[in-house]
């Protein structure tokens, strides 16, 4: 074989190498993320329907393009609230999927029994990481708590999905909550963040940068959970003032990481 193919047949290799361990992150509404590497993707709190005008939900053609089509090997939850969570989507999914598995606390999972082992329940009595292996994907699971007085005793689930070698963490509906040394008990920064997906109320803090680097320290931030009803005005300002941090706002807006 002439040297210059030879050379030209190892770039191609090498390009197409590059490619697979690429990961295409896709919007599906407020926290709702399909996150895909190869043959194998993930679904974070991406099946449930609407909740209220202040919240983004997957129209009923992205949840049959979900089903059918995009078909995550794993579907996981960050608590049991309506704008995160449908029983009777997953349920239907779990169904129409027969190989995919189901991650949760207790407060979502105590319903799915019908499922047996595909149904994987995480612990939230401390903030021991929990790890399960699924082929080419590790996700490890750990209690964070949820935002808000009013909300203390939701179950809300933190995970860190790794996926072509990349660590991909989503925390679910929580803030800093720096009064009870949160993220220094969860210690993320240990963990080698490449991407951290945020609700977008953990940037309003004047120090929000100077947190997200103590605590996590990731690579890139995307920030979830922006209300429909938010005006361009105040998104377009949050914009410029973190220009490196992705904003999610709309259905199937893609981000290649």
């Amino acid at each position: 074989m002439p040297k210059l193919l030879v050379l030209f047949t190892s770039f191609l290799l090498y390009v197409s190498g590059i490619s697979q361990e690429n990961i295409m992150l896709t919007y599906t509404g407020n926290m709702g993320v399909f996150i895909s590497g190869g043959k194998s993707s993930v679904l974070i709190d991406g099946l449930h329907t609407k909740y209220g005008d202040d919240y983004l939900f997957p129209s009923k053609k992205l949840v049959d393009k979900i089903t059918t089509d995009l078909k995550p090997n794993a579907i996981l939850f960050t608590h049991y609230h309506g704008d995160h969570f449908s029983e009777q989507l997953t349920k239907e999914y779990l169904e129409s999927n027969t190989k995919a598995f189901l991650f949760a606390a207790s407060q979502v999972t105590k319903n799915f029994s019908e499922f047996g082992e595909r149904v994987i329940t995480i612990k939230t009595d401390n903030y021991s990481k929990q790890t399960s292996t699924l082929e080419e994907i590790t996700i490890t699971s750990l209690k964070i708590n949820h935002a808000g007085e009013r909300h203390i005793s939701v179950e809300n689930v933190g995970y860190i999905v790794r996926l072509n070698d990349k660590n991909i963490l989503h925390v679910g509906d929580t803030n800093w909550l720096e009064e009870i040394n949160l993220f220094d008990q969860l210690k993320l920064q240990e963990e080698t963040i490449d991407i951290a997906i945020l609700p977008y109320w953990m940037l309003l803090d004047d120090n929000a940068l100077e947190l997200i680097k103590k605590y996590i320290n990731p690579k890139q931030v995307i920030a979830t959970h922006i209300s429909p009803r938010v005006k361009d005005k105040n998104l377009s300002e949050l914009k410029e003032r973190y220009p490196n941090i992705h904003f999610l706002n709309t259905l199937e807006q893609q981000i290649q990481l």
